[in-house]
């Protein structure tokens, strides 16, 4: 009989053991085909990154972070079946949001009824905000800016720049529409508007959208574009013979632009953004060097930015001292945790407000101009 009690408590401290060694799993949808797939690898690889430096420093309460990611396309129902999966088959213990704000606004209702943290890193949709923290939702936090964060800073550079009239184009989604009518308002009767085009994600031509630009003759053009399909527009651009300025939300900071941006035709562009590679800070450098590293290319902003969320996530469950969803939220809350870009810290909405940069083109390359506060 002491035998078969005794063989009874080791089995108990041996599961007991093992559920100590268990990762502490975080979960993401994202873009891993479709046109943002680019964006998505960066996402997976900014993750993997954080994760293994987390690991490799001893890991958090003893045990590893693993971090999984299910394929969204970056479209609502995708995102909500990929979470669902990773809740029930997968157990992770905090999810965190997509690209695409339409994406991760469909998972918050998921994160607050599994009353599991929700920790948005690359989503702008305002909606985000005011519906999480004292909105509503206390399981959901953000650490990237919002659209009416940029859009104000964007509206101002435009009308310091005294920029008369503008041309929006934007892609045709929460993120484009969004932040154009932010834009927009905002300035009011300081710019007219000339022209507003909303693109599809999948379109490449846009012979008939430059046409028009070009017998408006606007002062600048107002981009809410991503990577591949901005360096199509681009091309296009330089074809038409156009030299009016790009400002905005034009993905300038993309591996993809580089050389068109070497041409020259590009200086006196501009862009809000939340990362660049090329920021100055012993941090940045440090991450840079690292990411080039292990994945043979510099860090695209979606991969800056999920870096920094398992990173915070990482510190919130040492200071919770436990995977416990609830004590995971409320370390969460009391975050002051030191980025790459400065401290992140959560408002009553649970939005951080952490620097975002003006970057300008100047003979041929792309230059940290300021650093903003949000």
């Amino acid at each position: 009989m002491k035998r078969i009690l005794m063989a009874a408590a080791a089995v108990t401290l041996a599961s007991a053991a093992a559920a100590q060694a268990q990762d502490i799993k975080i979960g993401f949808p994202g873009p891993i085909t479709g046109s943002l797939a680019f964006l998505g690898q960066h996402m997976k690889w900014g993750a993997e990154l954080a994760a293994e430096e987390v690991n490799a420093a001893g890991g958090v309460l003893g045990r590893k972070i693993g971090v999984t990611m299910q394929d969204s396309k970056c479209a609502p129902p995708d995102a909500v079946a990929a979470a669902e999966k990773m809740l029930t088959q997968d157990n992770i213990d905090v999810l965190m949001g997509d690209i695409c704000s339409g994406a991760t606004l469909a998972l918050m209702p998921i994160a607050e009824r599994e009353k599991t943290p929700l920790v948005v890193t690359i989503s702008t949709h305002p909606d985000i905000t005011s519906k999480a923290g004292v909105g509503g939702n206390p399981w959901v936090f953000r650490i990237n800016p919002t659209d009416g964060m940029m859009g104000g800073a964007i509206a101002g550079l435009v009308e310091k720049a005294g920029y008369k009239s503008i041309a929006y184009v934007a892609e045709d989604t929460d993120y484009g529409r969004g932040g154009v009518k932010i834009v927009r308002d905002t300035l009011g009767a300081k710019a007219a508007t000339v022209g507003e085009d909303f693109i599809e994600k999948s379109a490449t031509e846009f012979l008939s959208v430059l046409t028009r630009i070009r017998s408006k003759k606007p002062d600048a053009i107002l981009l809410f574009m991503l990577d591949q399909q901005l360096l199509n527009f681009m091309k296009q651009y330089v074809q038409f013979g156009l030299d009016i300025p790009l400002v905005g939300r034009p993905a300038l900071v993309s591996g993809l632009v580089k050389d068109l941006l070497a041409t020259g035709k590009f200086d006196g562009s501009w862009t809000i953004y939340p990362y660049y590679e090329g920021y100055a800070g012993a941090k940045n450098a440090a991450f840079v060097a690292a990411y080039t590293k292990r994945f043979g290319q510099a860090p695209h902003y979606t991969g800056f930015e999920m870096y920094d969320g398992v990173k915070l996530i990482a510190d919130a469950v040492k200071r919770a001292g436990s995977t416990d969803a609830a004590k995971v939220r409320d370390a969460l809350k009391g975050s002051k945790f030191e980025s790459v870009l400065g401290a992140i810290q959560f408002d009553a909405n649970n939005q951080a407000h952490n620097s975002v940069l003006l970057l300008k083109v100047k003979g041929g390359k792309l230059e940290v101009d300021g650093l903003f506060g949000t």
